[in-house]
C-alpha cells in the first residue's frame, strides 16, 4: 500500500549519529564471508536529528535499509551500580527507582536498558550499567524517523558502539582497550570476550589535541593522566583480568608524534587504529585512506553500531533504547507521513462532497421557495375562512417548511465544513505534539462541530497543558471539551 512504512530485510545497515553541529551516516553491508563492507559515508550540517534525517533521505536511498541510531552524549545517561537483588526480567523497573535521585529528569517515563558486567571479571559484587533516555529526548528522536515514514531498528549509545569496535582487536582471554578523541570529549573503552567492562569519558577536547604544539602536548599529557587513572581503577576492580593492549584512534591534525608521546606516558602497549583490518573500504575511493587511519569519533560510532549485525556477534548482548510500548515506530505500520497523505485524500473527498452538497442545497432551496408560495396562498384563504379545513393544511405546510429550512441549514453547515476538509485538524494535531501524550483516534460528527479525540498518556497531569497548546491552533480555537473520560 502506498502509505505503508518502508520495510527492511536486514542485509543493509544504515547508522546515524548527531555529533556536534553535524549529522553523520554510514551504510554497511555484509558479504558472503561475513566481512563488513562500507558502501558510503555521509555528513551534513543540520540543526537537529530531524533535519539531518530529511537531508539524508534526500541524498541517499534508505528504502530496504535497517536504520540504527546512536544517541549523542547530551541525550542519555549512563550509571554504574551493583546488580539489583531481583530477577533479571525486573532489572529495568528496579533500576528506574534505584537511580531516580541520580538524574535530573523524571525516571517514570524515561526509556531504560540495563547491561550486565560479566561476573567472572569482577573482584567483588556483580555490577550493571544502566542507560536512561529522557522521554522528551526519546520522542524527538522517534518522531524524526516516524515523520519520514521510517523506523529505528535500534537506538544505541557510543559506549556500546565503540565496544563492538574494540572487541575486534581482542586476543585470547585478555582484555583490550580503545581510546577515541571526540569533538567535545574523548572516550576510553575496555572490553573482555566482546563485553564491555569499563567506559570512561576523557575530558579533552579535539581542538586541543589538534592545536599547536604546546596546546597539543598539554592536552595529550592530560589525556594520558586520565587514561592511567582509569587503567589503575580497572586493575583494582578486575584483578583477575590482564589488559594486553590499547588501540588509539588518532584524529587528523594531531601530529605524527602523538602516538609516541602517549606511549611514553602510558605503560600499556599502544597501537594506531587501522580500520582496514576489519572493514572493506574499497567502495569509498579516495575517502578510504582518511577513514582507515583518521576516522572521527562519530564515524567510529557509526561503524561500531553497524557491527551488531556481525556474524561473530550473534551471542553478544546489544543495547536497545527503543520503547516497546511507544506508539511511535510501531503498529499501525505507517508513519506521521500517512497523516499528510490522508489529509490530501480527505481534502479531495471533502471537495467532491462539497460540490454534491451544494447541488442538493440548490434543490432544497427551490423546494422551499415553492412551499413558501403555497403557504402565502393558503394563509390568505385561511384569513377569509378561519374555520375552513384549509387551516389544517396550512399548519402542515408550515411544519414542512420548518423541516425544509432545518435541512437547508444543516446542508449549508456541512458544505462549509466539507470545503474546509479534515486536513487542518490533522495538521494541527501533528504540530502540537506533547511529551507523554499520544492521539490515537479522531472522530468528527455531524456538521463538524462535534469532535471526539481518543489518546493515551503516561502522565495525566500533562493533559491540561496539552489541551491548552491545542487550543492555540486556529482549528481548535474557542472550542471546549464538554466531557473528559479517563480509563
Amino acid at each position: 500500500m502506498f502509505f505503508r512504512r518502508q520495510s527492511h530485510d536486514g542485509s543493509q545497515w544504515v547508522s546515524v549519529i548527531q555529533d556536534g553541529s553535524a549529522v553523520h551516516a554510514a551504510q554497511v553491508v555484509y558479504n558472503a564471508e561475513g566481512r563488513p563492507c562500507v558502501n558510503w559515508m555521509w555528513r551534513d550540517e543540520a540543526e537537529g536529528i530531524g533535519a539531518g534525517l530529511r537531508a539524508l533521505q534526500a541524498a541517499k536511498r534508505l528504502k530496504g535499509c535497517t536504520l540504527l541510531g546512536v544517541l549523542g552524549r547530551a541525550h542519555y545517561r549512563m550509571l554504574a551500580t551493583d546488580t539489583p537483588d531481583v530477577p533479571r526480567e525486573d532489572w529495568r523497573d528496579a533500576m528506574r527507582w534505584h537511580v531516580k535521585e541520580q538524574v535530573d529528569f523524571p525516571v517514570e517515563d524515561a526509556v531504560i536498558d540495563v547491561l550486565e558486567v560479566p561476573q567472572s571479571a569482577l573482584r567483588g559484587n556483580s555490577a550493571v550499567m544502566s542507560f536512561l533516555v529522557p522521554r522528551a529526548d526519546y520522542t524527538t528522536v522517534a518522531l524524526a524517523a516516524d515523520d519520514l515514514g521510517l523506523e529505528w531498528a535500534a537506538l544505541d549509545v557510543p559506549e556500546l558502539a565503540l565496544r563492538n569496535l574494540c572487541a575486534l582487536a581482542e586476543e585470547g582471554e585478555k582484555a583490550q582497550a580503545l581510546m577515541v578523541f571526540g569533538e567535545s570529549h574523548g572516550m576510553l573503552i575496555i572490553t573482555l570476550k566482546g563485553e564491555l567492562l569499563m567506559a570512561r569519558h576523557i575530558e579533552v577536547m579535539l581542538s586541543a589535541v589538534t592545536g599547536d604544539e604546546e596546546t597539543r602536548g598539554a592536552a595529550l599529557s592530560r589525556a594520558a593522566l586520565e587514561i592511567l587513572r582509569t587503567v589503575d581503577t580497572f586493575e583494582r576492580m578486575h584483578s583477575q583480568v590482564n589488559l594486553s593492549a590499547m588501540t588509539v584512534a588518532l584524529p587528523p591534525g594531531c601530529g605524527e608524534g602523538a602516538l609516541e608521546m602517549l606511549s611514553e606516558l602510558i605503560y600499556v602497549p599502544l597501537s594506531r587504529l587501522d580500520l582496514r583490518q576489519w572493514f572493506d573500504l574499497d567502495k569509498l575511493g579516495e575517502q578510504a585512506d582518511t577513514l582507515a587511519h583518521g576516522a572521527t569519533f562519530g564515524e567510529l560510532c557509526l561503524l561500531g553500531a553497524a557491527l551488531r549485525a556481525h556474524p561473530g556477534y550473534t551471542e553478544r548482548v546489544q543495547l536497545n533504547l527503543l520503547d516497546p510500548n511507544s506508539v511511535l515506530g510501531h503498529a499501525p505500520q505507517w508513519g506521521a507521513l500517512l497523516g499528510v497523505r490522508l489529509a490530501g485524500g480527505v481534502l479531495a473527498l471533502g471537495t467532491a462532497a462539497g460540490m454534491g452538497l451544494q447541488a442538493a442545497t440548490s434543490a432544497y432551496n427551490m423546494q422551499a421557495t415553492e412551499v413558501e408560495k403555497d403557504v402565502n396562498t393558503l394563509r390568505i384563504a385561511a384569513a377569509a375562512n378561519p374555520m375552513s379545513p384549509t387551516v389544517k393544511e396550512l399548519e402542515g405546510l408550515r411544519q414542512k417548511e420548518a423541516q425544509q429550512r432545518q435541512v437547508q441549514d444543516a446542508l449549508q453547515g456541512s458544505m462549509a465544513w466539507a470545503s474546509q476538509g479534515y486536513s487542518d485538524y490533522l495538521m494541527a494535531l501533528g504540530r502540537q505534539t506533547y511529551p507523554g501524550v499520544w492521539i490515537t483516534g479522531l472522530t468528527v460528527k455531524g456538521d463538524g462541530r462535534d469532535i471526539i479525540m481518543v489518546g493515551r498518556t503516561n502522565n495525566v497531569s500533562a493533559l491540561p497543558n496539552y489541551l491548552q497548546k491545542l487550543g492555540a491552533e486556529e482549528r481548535f480555537k474557542g472550542r471546549r471539551f464538554a466531557q473528559l473520560e479517563l480509563n
